[in-house]
């Protein structure tokens, strides 16, 4: 039988990763007052990844002050090998204080045990510290363990593969809108429908829900760009008189013109690299808790180097966030309600609200919050030029790609 001891700590991956590793018989959670809660989101997390420990545990439990002090855990510790002096036993240092993770030092290290660190620098082992041979962390955490182990679930689980499924079906189309999204003639037909589709809301919701739009050529919902005027018409089924736009436009379809493609759009961009340096790539992901709370729609998210990677996209002008302030405090509310150190959040955007109209560029203090809240931002001319190197199938995709999202390409196995 083999046991694994682990000091619980807001960041459960290292945990997670020991024990999905490990795959011990038995766990040992230690658990101060402040922690009260985490052993339970591990092993909820544990159980997203196909563990279930909840009778296969101990739990020790350190009372307010006792995670000051080094003698506490390494006192609980010795008490509880007498119950299971025969076995095999492996202390995992990750996690806890830095006086808990000296108890257990001192508690393996008078036992001679397996003591296992994982440093912030290499995520692919944890290495030995009493000089015993490491042990390989292949385990790729997914977002759903990433998430439950903050107490977040996935709340749209059985409609994503629908979702992308039918997204699959409009990257082409998504690619051409990123390829115009700077063109006055395009932005004018998007922002038109967007009135349109508000107008309808609040006029009759369940109307729109059930129906979507009704072009008439007397709306005047145009574009002068034959080649992507017929390519939006074949696609959804509209009629052209001229340059305008008749017939009926459902829900998914406005959604769509209206925003939803520079979602497709950088999913698609991402989906080669699936497998290869990033995993579990997703579109349209609601995370929350099951109970009262705010959720939060991750437009595009990805699990990179163990951490959660999260892509807000923005359309139109934006007129009601001319410092794009907004849209970056939502960034900085989604990375920081779990609380959780890896995650890497992404802006791409299409507004003009980023740009320096003298220097050109995104404005120096957007640059400089943005890089305060760990984001990076993607504007339009960067959407353009990614969109251009996509339709011409232009190998170079590959570089610009891994150069904006921080992929690194894993080795063909």
């Amino acid at each position: 039988m083999k046991i694994l001891v682990c000091l619980i700590s807001v960041q459960h991956v290292p945990n997670l990763r020991s024990i999905q590793s490990v795959r011990p018989d038995w766990l040992v959670l230690a658990v101060t007052s402040g922690m009260a809660g985490k052993d339970e989101q591990l092993l909820k997390a544990l159980e997203a990844g196909g563990l279930d420990y909840r009778k296969k545990k101990d739990i020790i439990d350190l009372a307010e002050g006792e995670e000051q002090s080094a003698e506490p855990i390494n006192k609980k510790l010795h008490d509880l090998f007498k119950k299971y002096p025969q076995y095999e036993w492996i202390v995992n240092l990750t996690g806890g204080t830095k006086p808990m993770s000296i108890g257990a030092y001192e508690f393996s290290q008078d036992k001679r045990l397996k003591t296992l660190y994982i440093a912030e620098g290499n995520q692919r082992q944890a290495i030995d510290l009493l000089g015993g041979p490491c042990i390989p962390l292949h385990y790729d955490v997914t977002t759903a363990e990433f998430l439950a182990g903050y107490g977040f679930d996935i709340l749209n689980t059985s409609s994503l593969a629908r979702t992308e499924e039918h997204a699959l079906l409009l990257t082409e189309l998504a690619a051409h809108l990123a390829r115009h999204n700077e063109d006055a003639d395009l932005r004018g037909l998007l922002s038109r429908l967007q009135f349109f589709k508000d107008a309808q809301i609040k006029l009759d919701e369940n109307e729109w829900k059930k129906n979507g739009l009704f072009l008439s050529e007397e709306d005047n919902v145009f574009l002068k760009n034959d080649d992507l005027r017929d390519r939006i018409a074949s696609q959804f089924g509209l009629s052209t008189i001229g340059t305008k736009f008749v017939g009926q436009l459902d829900r998914p379809a406005t959604e769509f013109l209206t925003g939803k493609w520079l979602e497709i759009f950088v999913w698609s961009l991402l989906l080669p690299f699936a497998g290869k340096g990033i995993w579990d790539l997703h579109l349209g992901m609601l995370a929350g808790k099951c109970g009262p709370g705010e959720n939060n729609d991750l437009d595009v998210s990805f699990m990179r180097n163990q951490s959660l990677c999260i892509v807000e996209c923005k359309t139109g002008g934006q007129e009601h966030d001319p410092e794009a302030n907004d849209v970056l405090y939502k960034i900085e509310a989604i990375k920081s309600g779990p609380k959780a150190l890896r995650v890497d959040t992404y802006l791409a955007t299409t507004s003009d609200n980023v740009l320096d109209p003298k220097k050109g560029g995104i404005r120096e203090k957007l640059t400089r919050r943005a890089k305060i809240y760990g984001c990076k931002i993607i504007p339009g001319w960067k959407i353009k030029e990614l969109a251009d190197l996509y339709l011409s199938n232009n190998p170079g995709l590959v570089d610009e790609i891994t150069k904006e999202f921080g992929i690194k390409m894993a080795a063909p196995k």
